[in-house]
């Protein structure tokens, strides 16, 4: 077996160990978009094989995140993968060791950080030095509980992120220590040039007051009725907050059951979506890190943490 970095061409070996360890496909418009054309940096990726096989994978996304208002070089934890006849070698584990060696030394990475599943969490913080920051709740609202005013509302549905939202967006959560760098080019990269996910995009602007939401669709076990995912909610004035939601709702012409988001606990916008009826449910996410040892303290304190479901790749 040998540890070796991503080449020119393995892409193809590695969308079929994808395929025949999560017995689904991975298209090769949203690797190239993932892991080639992220605007923060490219193919930080370790692979292990056997001759010609492909037995092992891990790779990680690179972030520029704002921490203690500095911008700092971290990276996202990814997709981790074993051949299924290769599994018990510790394969995980050194390709993992492998990585980090190399972005922490060579790159100046700060720190790994990602959100470890259920099978996967075990191992990051019991053989590679991972920290957890926290378990994430999801809020939630069903659609029948919003109480709509008669406010006029003046919406755009756009394409593409210009610097007056980018900077309106960035605006609204410099009050934390740490997030991701909300620029322009990370959030068209995030939201626009996505191959497989179509997101839907809105401004908001009453009387001032403003607000830009973004959001997807998940199907539920019911093939006609789906949940409303908030993956980035900024706003002004959360008193509007059911009268967006419900034109949003509308403009899916579809079946709710429920409209979910992320927001920090510690974030005294979390009381103003109780107070608008938000609840917390299912599901749970762990929320995790390995640091740098020069990274400052607070990156591993969810209090100081702005968090979103864009945040995750898995929305």
């Amino acid at each position: 077996m040998q540890i070796a970095n991503y080449c020119l061409g393995d892409e193809h070996k590695i969308l079929e160990l994808f395929e025949l360890v999560f017995k689904q496909k991975m298209s090769l418009d949203y690797w190239r978009w993932r892991f080639l054309n992220n605007p923060a940096g490219s193919k930080m990726i370790k692979l292990m094989w056997e001759e010609d096989k492909l037995i092992g994978h891990y790779a990680v996304s690179p972030l520029s995140m704002n921490i203690n208002n500095q911008l700092i070089f971290t990276a996202h934890s990814m997709t981790t993968m074993t051949h299924p006849d290769y599994g018990g070698k510790g394969i995980f584990k050194l390709l993992s060791l492998a990585l980090y060696d190399e972005i922490e030394n060579n790159l100046g990475c700060k720190a790994v950080w990602g959100f470890p599943n259920n099978n996967s969490h075990y191992g990051f913080i019991n053989s590679l030095q991972w920290e957890n920051i926290t378990i994430i709740h999801t809020m939630g609202i069903s659609p029948q509980k919003l109480v709509v005013s008669n406010n006029k509302l003046e919406v755009t549905e756009f394409e593409l992120f210009d610097n007056e939202k980018a900077n309106f967006i960035q605006s609204k959560i410099n009050k934390f220590s740490v997030s991701i760098h909300r620029s322009k080019e990370y959030l068209n990269w995030r939201y626009c040039e996505n191959p497989s996910v179509n997101y839907k995009k809105f401004y908001f602007n009453q009387k001032n007051e403003r607000a830009v939401i973004i959001t997807k669709i998940y199907p539920t076990t019911n093939d006609d009725v789906f949940d409303l995912n908030i993956v980035e909610a900024h706003l002004e004035n959360y008193e509007l907050i059911h009268d967006y939601l419900d034109y949003i709702v509308k403009s899916y012409h579809c079946n709710f059951n429920r409209i979910t988001m992320w927001k920090n606990i510690f974030d005294i916008d979390h009381l103003k979506l109780e107070k608008k009826g938000f609840a917390p449910t299912l599901p749970q996410t762990y929320l995790c890190s390995r640091s740098h040892h020069t990274i400052a303290n607070k990156f591993n304190d969810y209090r100081n943490w702005y968090i979103s479901m864009g945040d995750s790749d898995v929305y």
